[in-house]
């Protein structure tokens, strides 16, 4: 398994370095950024978002009109993407993964717009869907322990899912609010 990873990592960034969206680079682009952004309530389809990676355009049959932070969510992920790929063989430290989401979320208006600290760890409580993440104030301390109990494993594929999982579990950055009698529910 170890080979077929290393061998999949070098592919990938061959593809990567010779902007080849064919092959595995472009698949998980594509896969990657569609699946993260329909978590997160994206609109697209996961044929427009590879039309989007691969032309920068969405077709569509004009009867749906579709949200300005979901385009600008997808570009920004796959650009994400492709910071991530530098970042292989690193460490994983919060500045890394601070810079990650200022890559992803830079050029989305709304972010801005509801005062969401982009680049930064959250500021305000929120949930994904009815689950209730972490707090904003234990978000540091989380994340440093989960990156240094990832970075003294293995980084074998169900220790990247545990890592994942509880990242989600954590959600160390801003999104939707929660309102204030959830609030008081939430910790």
């Amino acid at each position: 398994m170890e080979d077929f990873v290393k061998r999949l990592k070098k592919q990938m960034l061959d593809e990567f370095g010779r902007q080849d969206r064919r092959g595995v680079y472009g698949f998980t682009q594509k896969i990657m950024a569609y699946n993260s952004n329909k978590i997160e309530g994206s609109t697209l389809t996961s044929e427009q978002t590879a039309s989007l990676f691969d032309t920068g355009t969405i077709v569509t049959d004009g009867e749906f009109v579709y949200r300005t932070k979901d385009v600008e969510e997808m570009t920004g992920h796959f650009k994400m993407f492709n910071e991530v790929l530098k970042y292989f063989d690193k460490p994983l430290t919060a500045e890394t993964i601070k810079s990650f989401h200022f890559q992803l979320k830079t050029g989305v208006f709304e972010d801005y717009a509801n005062g969401y600290p982009v680049g930064e760890f959250k500021n305000r409580a929120n949930a994904v869907g009815n689950f209730i993440t972490e707090l904003p104030q234990n978000v540091p301390n989380r994340i440093d322990e989960l990156i240094n109990e990832y970075n003294a494993g293995e980084k074998e594929l169900g220790d990247i899912a545990r890592f994942h999982l509880e990242y989600e579990r954590i959600h160390p950055f801003q999104d939707e609010r929660l309102s204030s009698s959830s609030a008081l529910t939430a910790g």
